[in-house]
């Protein structure tokens, strides 16, 4: 793995092992100190402490190498040192990145701590939707509707959980349960994006009396309506054009692979 440090530096892998390490929270495997520096580094928020457990040290340790790495985090491990101590340790001794990038991180860590436990849930939740992982999204979005809600935090906040929420239904081709959340996250972010969602999934559903009722509930006209189907319709002749059989396939596969990796962990 190549990289530019700061567009000064180029560093390289210092070993490339053949044993890998499965990382199932984006279902990759890794392969050197530096491809777990990268992982730690940008999926910051989908890291916990049982990351680093004794698996992950043994690795580092007699398949890496790395044996003041693993040390340092035996150490903190049995000292119950913090999470933020662990992902310091590792991007600071692994020369992967640069000392500015290391104090970036930290301050990137001290905002972590400041954050609501619904804010970093929803953060790793994201993280997860951009990998493709939409069921454990989905499992990390009701965590947090499925708990009281934090005054602290405003009402857009929860708007967006929902919103994100019927993102990952949506892309699981669930276009009713979908919708179901794109009302609620109409309800409390007011979104004319939420909005929209729920008009597409009532069409891409064909639930037309759904659509009805909708329609009627928001005062939506039908040149609104007209428009999403225009947008749709160009949508599917755009997939149509570029779908092929064997992209199907592996889509399924990588969705049934997920499921697999949850029910198993």
């Amino acid at each position: 793995m190549d990289r530019k440090q700061d567009n000064i530096a180029l560093y390289l892998c210092t070993r490339h092992v053949e044993k890998p390490y499965y990382i199932k929270e984006i279902n990759k495997n890794i392969y050197s100190i530096e491809e777990l520096s990268y992982y730690i580094y940008n999926y910051l928020y989908l890291i916990e402490d049982k990351f680093f457990n004794e698996a992950l040290i043994e690795y580092v340790d007699d398949v890496l190498k790395h044996k003041t790495i693993a040390a340092g985090l035996r150490q903190l491990v049995t000292n119950n040192g913090s999470l933020g101590e662990k992902i310091a340790f590792v991007i600071k001794n692994s020369g992967y990145y640069s000392e500015k990038e290391a104090e970036r991180l930290e301050n990137h860590l001290a905002m972590l701590n400041s954050k609501t436990a619904a804010e970093r849930i929803k953060a790793k939740a994201d993280i997860l939707m951009d990998t493709g992982k939409y069921n454990m999204a989905i499992t990390y979005y009701n965590s947090i509707i499925n708990k009281a809600l934090n005054n602290e935090l405003p009402e857009r906040f929860y708007g967006d959980v929902y919103n994100n929420l019927g993102v990952a239904y949506a892309r699981l081709f669930e276009y009713e349960q979908a919708a179901v959340e794109f009302r609620c996250a109409y309800r409390m972010n007011s979104a004319a994006e939420s909005l929209e969602s729920v008009f597409m999934c009532d069409l891409l559903s064909n639930n037309e009396k759904r659509l009805k009722i909708d329609k009627e509930k928001y005062g939506v006209s039908d040149t609104v309506i007209n428009r999403i189907k225009a947008e749709l319709e160009k949508k599917r002749l755009e997939i149509q054009d570029t779908w092929r059989i064997d992209r199907e396939k592996d889509f399924i596969r990588k969705c049934r692979k997920e499921y697999v990796v949850e029910t198993n962990s």
